[in-house]
């Protein structure tokens, strides 16, 4: 750690970075280019904040403080500073914002984003609330929160000039046509819509309008292959749409996108990357409760509101990541018959638990079941299978 910077606590007992100026800058690229933790360690003088037991007077608690960093917005001639902070009190972790209104007097907290023992959903819930607050100006003293790269270092390259340009823009007409082709693709070649194009692109073809595939070339996403394959039908249906940009494109974008706009805009982006990051998470610890407390996957299906088929591959990725999701497993099983149960175990044995469809022809053969029929069977292969790899690990 540079020797300019001292750990200290003010009189609300709260972290004081202290550095020189001019070394600032030069302190930041260094702390800035290590990965999360890394940043975490180096910044937050984490080992130090143990041994003095640093503590903050949070909302009425007594809260220690692993991690504080500053955050400031000019707004005219009015400076913000705020704070943004990770805490722990007998386990349970916290992390949040607040404003400091003067030099040395601190708010009561404005907002805790998350309170609890997880600490894959404090950083959920950290990242998410550092982006939001960065969407909306204000930019951290010492960045590395959530790139590598300080902010002030990043270059925006044309594609992400032509994206921004885009998502500013009202197209929703020419934007919805195209999403209605890109659902029929979908069920044509029976694959992910995503796949085909993603929201994104859409939105860059419904502002841009290409009329020639050398103008689709241009499209940030449309290389040779979806070209090849989508181009003549999108160069058809994109004719009658008015236009009121020339291309190149890189020859004015730049022009029309101010370093506000941009910033704006990659926040927007990046909150909402972690916002669905956190939506995974609380899922999860959802799931996890609910299997806890005993539920069946009729009830995990209507509490979590999650179709049965999707909520048995999270409980096998629950399961793949080491939790303990036996409690669902036997409950769903207490129907299997033992004779149904001995089949399956020697199928497994067989032919491995890897695919399932073989599992499926070897315990049930070729039937002509409905679908709701199949379903089902594959679901008890599921459950025996994450339960003959529980009684596998624990045997090894």
């Amino acid at each position: 750690m540079n020797r300019r910077i001292l750990p200290n606590l003010d009189k609300f007992g709260n972290l004081k970075l202290f550095m020189f100026a001019g070394e600032r800058k030069h302190l930041i690229r260094r702390l800035a280019g290590g990965a999360f933790f890394a940043f975490l360690a180096r910044i937050c003088l984490l080992e130090q904040f143990h041994n003095n037991a640093a503590e903050a007077a949070l909302g009425g608690f007594r809260m220690q403080v692993v991690f504080l960093n500053q955050f400031e917005r000019i707004a005219g001639q009015v400076e913000e500073r705020a704070q943004v902070f990770i805490g722990e009190l007998q386990g349970v972790w916290s992390t949040g914002w607040r404003l400091i209104k003067q030099e040395a007097e601190m708010s009561s907290i404005e907002e805790v984003w998350y309170e609890g023992m997880s600490w894959e959903e404090l950083l959920a819930a950290f990242r998410h609330g550092v982006a939001g607050k960065m969407r909306e100006g204000f930019r951290p003293l010492i960045d590395g929160m959530l790139e590598e790269t300080p902010f002030w270092e990043r270059r925006a390259g044309p594609q992400l000039l032509l994206q921004c340009y885009a998502d500013m823009q009202d197209a929703e007409e020419a934007a919805t046509s195209l999403r209605i082709w890109r659902r029929a693709k979908s069920l044509e070649e029976k694959k992910s819509a995503y796949l085909i194009a993603t929201n994104r692109e859409l939105q860059m073809l419904a502002v841009y309008v290409p009329q020639t595939l050398a103008e689709l070339e241009q499209i940030p996403g449309f290389g040779k292959i979806k070209i090849e394959k989508y181009g003549k039908d999108l160069i058809e249906m994109l004719k009658g749409v008015d236009r009121n940009h020339t291309f190149p494109l890189d020859a004015w974008v730049s022009s029309a996108v101010n370093e506000e706009q941009l910033s704006s805009w990659i926040f927007q982006v990046k909150q909402e990357k972690y916002g669905k990051a956190l939506g995974v998470v609380q899922e999860k610890r959802s799931l996890l409760h609910g299997i806890r407390e005993g539920r069946t996957l009729e009830q995990l299906e209507d509490e979590l509101n999650c179709p049965r088929r999707k909520l048995l591959e999270r409980i096998e990725r629950l399961d793949e990541e080491g939790y303990d999701v036996l409690p669902v497993v036997d409950k769903e099983l207490q129907e299997l018959s033992s004779e149904e149960s001995l089949q399956i175990e020697a199928a497994i044995a067989q032919l491995g638990d890897r695919y399932l469809k073989p599992l499926l022809r070897k315990v049930y053969g070729d039937s002509n079941n409905n679908d709701q029929e199949v379903e089902r069977q594959y679901e008890k292969l599921r459950m025996m299978r994450i339960r003959f790899r529980r009684v596998s690990k624990a045997a090894v």
